[in-house]
């Protein structure tokens, strides 16, 4: 595997060709699209369906981080066990089974985990140009990982021959005492692009909503970490940084720089701090340490019709990110755990058409490095002699239309992994290995149907398999929680997944409905079962003996459900939109529920537009069913002992958004969220979410 390895990446250093397609759009329903185009647009060459969310949606939800944007698009669960923190749930699938990209580049790394992840605030929401939630597995183009599926974050692009453009942004939110300060600029020449962003967030203490209509009184309200309204250790500071350069060789050639920098200052860990144990707090801190991402990535593109391509497009990128847990018990010393991760990758693209028929193919290699070290007399999270991951995948992809408005596309990849960990200190735990090596394969396919019929319906089919390898954080973790102690497995195996799914829609001028009902299959998944090592069923792990659990290709599942939308224009001012998702899964090998099964959820609002003042003002509620105790799953994953003795209520909140230009170069926004100050938790959450928030913006663009 390594010389595959060596070879692409220094392959990828050449100047490689590639290319930047159009996007091609069947005119049906803004949120089901087909996409071709390359380089910083979707890697997807199927009828999927896809929530596009443009800049212009992004700034009126004023949103506080990505993870928040995520939430407020009423597609997707955000599940969140601090203030800063956020981790996406998309059809029952959450964590490392949803895939996280940010201009072509993986996110995922070798450390995602399949509990909850904060991953996503490392991406400010100001420096978006779009975001592409792609619903279901989409393996073929992006590898492993995306069972649940992918959410494509397409920052701001520098552009060639423009002059210099700016923006400041300054918010305040009332609910924290947050502050946001963002300034970009763009500028270029005849064959040279510059584009700079810088975003400051300064967060205070979260206040929950006090109008408890659950009649739960005493639920999140933990005196030791919450006063009144306000839950303590909440504040936290962010920062993030983007330079883009961009250039034209010629009218066929061009070259991009991408460097991106995200920081955080330490974020407390909510629901350990919150955590009660014999009528006492578990731990008197529990914090993650700075979280720091650092992204360079390179790209070349070429456009000229060739024997082998019409475009090409390479991209090489170099990540690297640290970060790191810190607790401390009563009476105990503090207990750190550092984690560096450095991530290499190499990404070809190519496309050639014949008329609209179109034939895509590329292949992509992943490299994961991982260091994991420990405070003195404390065992580290993973293998402490280092842990390597290596992935390498051919894909093609072939589009043929038929008729006037209908096509099918069907595609193949193959997926080769390898990982490696060295165990140094195996008498910590009595580990029966020193090294762990696995080698895994997986192909996996894809079929899509796209019908454009009479008087306005539209209609897809398809069918995606999908697959995930066992990371470094399911083979070699070392980890405790609930009362469990989770121990490296050397035996695991890719978990795959079948995905069915049919939609449906019906256009009416500028207005529309549609549906999508999905059935995945789940199989060889991976999930915790009770191990042993040597014989032993239980080991001492920071002062506790704790029953032994391992990762385990066990797990035999199904899961279905739908989404519904409805967009109705009235007329030139009003306007109304609706989305609601439901999803059931359950465990077949066991007979019990899925865990990341959230409850029944959606989206209303009603807009009005002034086109006098070019004012906006919108009526939004969004809303949750009840997450019933009896449908939580046995294993823990999804927090029960955050939520009630019934489980997690429902809730619904009134949210209002006003935005007026000034003039022509100045804008302001007001935001009230959670109007009636109602408190709630989202589904598995550690932390209430926000009671009533008052937030104004102002913008300006020269």
């Amino acid at each position: 595997m390594k010389k595959y390895i060596y070879l692409l990446l220094g392959f990828g250093l050449l100047p490689l060709f590639s290319f930047s397609q159009d996007t091609l759009l069947f005119k049906s329903i803004p949120e089901i699209i087909f996409i071709e185009d390359k380089t910083e647009d979707e890697r997807v060459f199927s009828p999927s369906q896809i929530e596009k969310i443009d800049s212009k949606k992004i700034n009126y939800s004023a949103p506080s981080t990505s993870a928040d944007l995520l939430q407020k698009t009423g597609a997707v669960m955000v599940q969140m066990s601090q203030s800063g923190g956020g981790s996406p749930i998309i059809r029952g699938f959450e964590a490392n089974r949803v895939l996280l990209v940010v201009d072509g580049i993986r996110l995922n790394n070798a450390i995602y985990r399949s509990g909850h992840l904060q991953n996503s605030i490392s991406i400010s929401p100001l420096t978006l140009d779009r975001v592409d939630i792609i619903f279901g597995p989409s393996s073929v183009k992006y590898g492993s990982d995306a069972l649940g599926g992918v959410i494509h974050y397409h920052t701001k692009s520098a552009s060639v021959g423009e002059k210099w453009k700016g923006n400041v942004l300054q918010r305040y939110s009332s609910v924290n005492k947050g502050v946001n300060l963002y300034f970009d600029q763009r500028w270029g020449s005849k064959k040279w692009g510059f584009f700079q962003a810088i975003n400051l967030n300064r967060f205070g203490n979260l206040k929950m909503g006090g109008n408890r209509l659950h009649e739960y009184d005493d639920w999140g309200a933990e005196e030791h970490i919450v006063d009144g309204k306000e839950q303590l250790q909440t504040a936290y500071d962010q920062a993030d940084f983007i330079q883009k350069i961009r250039f034209n060789a010629n009218q066929y050639l061009s070259f991009k720089m991408n460097l991106q920098l995200s920081t955080s200052t330490n974020i407390n860990r909510f629901d350990q701090l919150n955590d009660i144990t014999d009528g006492l707090p578990k731990y008197e801190e529990w914090y993650y340490g700075p979280q720091k991402r650092l992204l360079m990535g390179l790209g070349s593109e070429h456009q000229k019709k060739t024997l082998l391509y019409d475009s090409f497009n390479n991209s090489v990128s170099f990540q690297q990110i640290h970060e790191s847990r810190n607790s401390k018990k009563p009476n105990a010393s503090l207990i750190q755990r550092f984690e560096k991760v450095s991530v290499f990758s190499n990404t070809s693209d190519f496309i050639k058409k014949w008329g609209y028929k179109s034939l895509n193919y590329g292949l992509d290699l992943q490299h994961n490095s991982v260091e994991s070290t420990a405070s003195e007399g404390a065992s580290t999270r993973y293998a402490d002699g280092g842990s390597e991951l290596s992935s390498l995948g051919i894909y093609s992809q072939y589009k043929h239309p038929f008729g006037k408005r209908s096509f099918f596309s069907v595609g193949l990849r193959y997926n080769i992994s390898s990982l490696d960990a060295k165990f140094i200190e195996v008498q910590n735990y009595n580990f029966p290995f020193e090294e762990i090596s696995l080698e895994n394969s997986a192909l996996t396919s894809c079929a899509g149907l796209f019908i454009g019929l009479k008087k306005g319906w539209e209609g897809r089919l398809s069918f995606a398999t999908g697959f995930r390898s066992p990371n470094v954080d399911d083979v070699t973790k070392v980890f405790a929680k609930s009362g469990k102690l989770t121990v490296p497995n050397e035996n695991l195996s890719p978990e795959f997944s079948n995905n069915y799914e049919l939609g449906l829609s019906k256009r009416f001028g500028e207005s529309y409905v549609s549906g999508t009902y999905y059935y995945t299959q789940l199989k060889d998944a991976i999930n915790k079962k009770q191990f042993s090592l040597n014989g032993q069923d239980s080991l001492m792990y920071d002062g506790e003996l704790l029953p032994l659990y391992a990762n385990t290709n066990s797990q035999e599942a199904y899961l279905f459900g739908y989404n519904l939308q409805a967009y109705l224009k009235i007329n030139e001012k009003w306007s109304t939109t609706h989305s609601c998702s439901y999803t059931f899964g359950k465990d077949d090998s066991e007979g019990v529920l899925l865990d990341h099964i959230p409850p029944f959820y959606g989206k209303s609002q009603i807009d009005l537009t002034s086109p006098k003042t070019k004012s906006k003002t919108s009526i939004i509620v969004h809303y949750n069913a009840w997450k019933r105790a009896e449908d939580y799953s046995p294993n823990g994953s999804d927090n029960p002992e955050e939520a009630t003795v019934d489980g997690t209520p429902s809730w619904w909140t009134l949210n209002l958004n006003y935005s007026v230009p000034l003039n022509d170069k100045i804008k302001a926004q007001l935001n009230i969220e959670n109007i009636l100050d109602v408190h709630y938790k989202t589904y598995s959450s550690g932390i209430s979410a926000p009671g009533r928030n008052i937030i104004l913006s102002l913008a300006a663009g020269f």
